[in-house]
C-alpha cells in the first residue's frame, strides 16, 4: 500500500520582472573592451589628424634657434605636422631678438618656410689715453671715448676718432653683435709743431684759433694742418694770417709789423640818402659809417640828385670815432601845373600839395607826379625839374569810361588780317519787320531787344584765303564754270559748325578763351563770359546793317524805301547771272555774275561792306520764328538748343524784294553756294567795362 504524500506549506517569493533581469546582465561590460574601444577612439583621432595635417618645414637662420607654434602640433626637430589655416609661430636664440609671426599652412603636401631672427646689436668699448675724443661710425658722431658705444649693428664699420689738435685715425672694425663686447685701444699723434711769434712793436696778444695764448714775443704750438694766428694790440689794426707748421718741428714766423688801426667816421646828411664820397672813390649813402686811415686829412663829398654838392675835409684818431653833419642845399625848378578838372587833387611823391592848378616847385631831380579824383582815372607820371628852363604841364583827367575806352581802340585786326569795327550801341531797337511791309515774310515776327555790351564786327566777309589759313584743302567750288574759289572772294559751302570752329581757332591763335563749347569736334554749346572770336548774334547783325546814326532801322541797304535799287549798290542777282539763277534785277548790272571780292562795294551807313549783298551770312543764334512781346531781350544769344542756325542778309544769287529787305532771314545747317561768314567778339568779359 503506497504511503499517503502529505502536501507541503505554502511559502510566498520576492516577484523579480524577466526584463529587469536581462537588463541587469546586458551591462556588464567587460574592462578589456572598454579599454580597447578607447584606443580605436584614440587612433582614429590620430589618424584623422594625419590625414587632415601637412608638413611643415621651418628653415631657421641661425640654425641654433628653437621655435613653438601655437595650437596642436606634432614635430620632430624643425619638421612639424599642422592643420591648414593661421598659425601663431614664435623662434628665439640666444644674441637675437626673439621673432614671434603668423604663418598660413597651405593645402599643399609639404611646404617650407623661412625664419630669419634679426642680431642683437654689439658694443665697442674704446680706451686711450686721451680724453674727449669724438667717435664716428660711417661718418656719423655717435659718441665720446674713452667709454663704451652701444648699439652698434653686426657687420664691418668705418670707425673714425678724432680730436682737435692730434691727426684722426681711421679703421675698419668687423662687429660681432649679437649682444656681446668688444674692445678697442686708440692712440692718436700730435698735429702741432712749435712757432715762435714775434711782432713790432711787442707785447700783441696773440690768439691761436680765436683763444688767447699769451703776448708776443712767444711760442705757440701750431697745427700741421693750419691754425688761424691773430695779433692784435690796442691802436693797431689787427694781423691775421692761417699758419703751418709740420707736426714735431719748429720755426719762427717773419717779425709781423703792426700797422697804426683806422678811425671810424660817421657821416649824416639833411635829406639823408646822399652819396658819400671820400677822396673820389664811393663809400656809401648817408647815414654812413666809415673807416679811415688815421692822422691825414680826406675830402669827404656828398652828392644827391636835386641838391647842391657838400663836402669837408676831415681827420681820424687811431680807433676814434668822428661824426660830421651836412645840411645839404636844394636846387629848386618850377613847373606850371595846369588841372582839368580844377579840384582835382595834386600829389608830389605821395604827398598832397593841394587840389586844381598851381606852380610846383620842386627840387632838380624826378618826382612822381599824381593828379586824382573820384570818378576819374588817376594820371600819375614822372616829373624833372629844370632850374634854367620854364617848363608847363597840363593835365586834363579822363572819366572813367572815357580811360576804359582809350584803352579799346576802335579797330582791331583778327590774326588771318581783316579789320573788325568796334561798336558801343547802348541801343533799344526792334528786328524783323511789322506786318504790312511788303514782302515781309512770317520768319520775321518783331522782337524789341536792348543791346548794352560792346562787340566788335568784322567790316568785311571772311574770304577763302583767309579761311584756308584754317582749313588748307576748303574749295567754294564754282557755278555753271563761274569759280566761287579766288583767294580775295568771300568763302561759301562752310557749314554753321565749320564757321563757328573758325572762330574758336582764330581765338587760340591770339590766346582769348573760346566762345563755343566743342565736344568730340563739334561745337555743343557756347560761353558767354568769353570775348574771344565768335560770329554775331543776329541781334548784333541786325544792329549793324539796319540802324544808322537816325537810330531807325532801314528796310534796304539802300537809302530810302525805294525797290528795285536805284543805282549799283551791291552785288545780287543781276542780268549777269542770268543764266545762273531763274530771277533777276532787270537793268540792273553790277559786274559779277557770282560772288564779287570783298569791299567791292562802298560800305553801309556804319562802314561795313556786303552786309546787304554778296554772300548771305551765317549769325550765331539757333534759328526761331517766334516773335517777342514786353521788356527788350538785353544782349540776346537766341534759343539754347535748336537743330538748324540762323543766316542773315541777301546774296548774289536773290534780287526779290523779299530778299533784298534788311529784315530778311532763313535757317538752315549745311554750307552752299550763297552763304558765308563774317566774324565777331565782344571787347571785354562780362562785368570789365565801366
Amino acid at each position: 500500500m503506497l504511503e499517503e504524500t502529505k502536501p507541503r506549506p505554502l511559502a510566498a517569493t520576492d516577484f523579480t520582472p524577466l526584463d529587469a533581469r536581462g537588463a541587469r546582465r546586458r551591462l556588464r561590460v567587460s574592462p578589456l573592451y572598454l579599454g580597447l574601444g578607447v584606443i580605436g577612439i584614440v587612433a582614429a583621432v590620430i589618424l584623422l589628424y594625419l590625414f587632415a595635417a601637412r608638413a611643415v618645414i621651418f628653415n631657421l637662420d641661425p640654425e641654433t634657434a628653437s621655435v613653438s607654434v601655437g595650437g596642436l602640433s606634432f614635430h620632430i626637430g624643425n619638421n612639424f605636422l599642422l592643420l591648414p589655416g593661421e598659425r601663431e609661430v614664435s623662434a628665439e636664440a640666444e644674441g637675437y631678438y626673439p621673432l614671434q609671426t603668423a604663418v598660413t599652412v597651405g593645402r599643399q603636401g609639404t611646404q617650407e618656410i623661412d625664419l630669419v631672427l634679426e642680431p642683437l646689436p654689439g658694443r665697442l668699448e674704446v680706451s686711450s689715453e686721451l680724453d674727449e675724443i669724438e667717435v664716428l661710425i660711417d661718418g656719423e658722431l655717435v659718441g665720446m671715448a674713452p667709454g663704451a658705444i652701444e648699439e652698434i649693428s653686426r657687420g664691418a664699420h668705418v670707425f673714425e676718432f678724432r680730436k682737435y689738435r692730434y691727426f684722426p685715425e681711421s679703421r675698419e672694425i668687423e662687429i660681432e653683435g649679437l649682444g656681446r663686447t668688444q674692445a678697442a685701444e686708440v692712440s692718436l699723434d700730435p698735429a702741432w709743431g712749435q712757432m715762435e711769434i714775434t711782432s713790432e712793436p711787442a707785447g700783441a696778444e696773440v690768439l691761436i684759433d680765436g683763444e688767447l695764448v699769451g703776448v708776443t714775443p712767444l711760442t705757440a704750438e701750431v697745427l700741421e694742418t693750419g691754425t688761424m694766428l691773430q695779433v692784435a694790440k690796442r691802436g693797431y689794426k689787427t694781423w691775421e694770417d692761417q699758419v703751418f707748421v709740420k707736426a714735431g718741428t719748429s720755426e719762427a714766423h717773419p717779425l709781423i709789423e703792426m700797422i697804426v688801426a683806422d678811425g671810424t667816421l660817421e657821416v649824416h646828411s639833411s635829406p639823408s640818402g646822399a652819396n658819400v664820397s671820400v677822396g673820389g672813390t664811393f663809400r656809401g649813402t648817408t647815414p654812413a659809417r666809415i673807416e679811415l686811415s688815421p692822422l691825414s686829412d680826406h675830402r669827404v663829398e656828398l652828392f644827391l640828385e636835386g641838391y647842391s654838392t657838400a663836402s669837408r675835409t676831415v681827420q681820424v684818431e687811431p680807433e676814434g670815432n668822428s661824426r660830421i653833419d651836412l645840411q645839404l642845399t636844394p636846387i629848386i625848378g618850377r613847373i606850371e601845373l595846369t588841372v582839368s578838372p580844377e579840384d582835382a587833387e595834386v600829389l608830389v611823391d605821395g604827398r598832397s600839395v593841394g587840389t586844381g592848378s598851381r606852380t610846383l616847385s620842386l627840387t632838380a631831380r624826378e618826382h612822381q607826379l599824381t593828379v586824382r579824383k573820384s570818378g576819374y582815372e588817376t594820371n600819375s607820371q614822372a616829373i624833372t625839374p629844370r632850374p634854367q628852363h620854364a617848363q608847363s604841364l597840363d593835365i586834363s583827367l579822363q572819366t572813367v569810361d572815357q580811360a576804359y575806352w582809350a584803352t579799346r581802340p576802335p579797330r582791331i585786326n583778327s590774326p588771318v588780317g581783316g579789320g573788325l569795327k568796334l561798336f558801343k550801341p547802348n541801343n533799344t531797337f526792334t528786328m524783323g519787320a511789322p506786318r504790312r511791309e511788303p514782302g515781309r515774310r512770317a520768319n520775321e515776327a518783331e522782337r524789341t531787344v536792348r543791346l548794352e555790351r560792346p562787340f566788335y564786327i568784322g567790316t568785311h566777309e571772311i574770304t577763302n584765303g583767309q579761311f584756308r589759313q584754317f582749313r588748307g584743302e576748303h574749295s567754294s567750288s564754282a557755278v555753271r564754270g563761274q569759280t566761287l574759289d579766288m583767294d580775295s572772294q568771300p568763302v561759301v559751302n562752310v557749314s554753321w559748325q565749320q564757321a563757328a570752329m573758325f572762330c574758336n581757332w582764330l581765338s587760340r591763335q591770339e590766346g582769348l578763351p573760346p566762345f563755343y563749347i566743342e565736344e568730340g569736334g563739334r561745337v555743343v554749346g557756347r560761353n558767354p563770359e568769353s570775348h574771344g572770336y565768335r560770329l554775331p548774334t543776329e541781334a548784333e547783325w541786325a544792329f549793324a546793317a539796319r540802324v544808322g546814326a537816325s537810330g531807325q532801322a532801314q528796310m534796304f541797304p539802300w537809302d530810302g524805301q525805294v525797290y528795285p535799287p536805284p543805282s549799283i549798290v551791291g552785288n545780287y542777282a543781276d542780268e549777269s547771272a542770268a543764266t545762273i539763277v531763274t530771277f533777276v534785277l532787270t537793268n540792273y548790272n553790277d559786274g559779277y555774275p557770282v560772288t564779287a571780292p570783298v569791299g567791292s562795294f562802298a560800305p553801309n551807313w556804319n562802314e561795313l561792306y556786303d552786309m546787304g549783298g554778296n554772300v548771305s551770312e551765317w549769325v550765331s543764334d539757333h534759328y526761331e520764328i517766334q516773335g517777342h512781346s514786353g521788356d527788350p531781350l538785353v544782349d540776346p544769344l537766341g534759343p539754347e538748343n535748336g537743330d538748324r542756325y540762323t543766316i542773315r542778309g541777301a546774296s548774289w544769287g536773290k534780287g526779290s524784294r523779299a530778299e533784298l529787305r534788311l529784315a530778311y532771314r532763313d535757317g538752315g545747317r549745311d554750307g552752299n553756294y550763297e552763304t558765308g561768314f563774317r566774324i565777331a567778339r565782344y571787347v571785354d568779359r562780362p562785368g570789365v567795362q565801366p
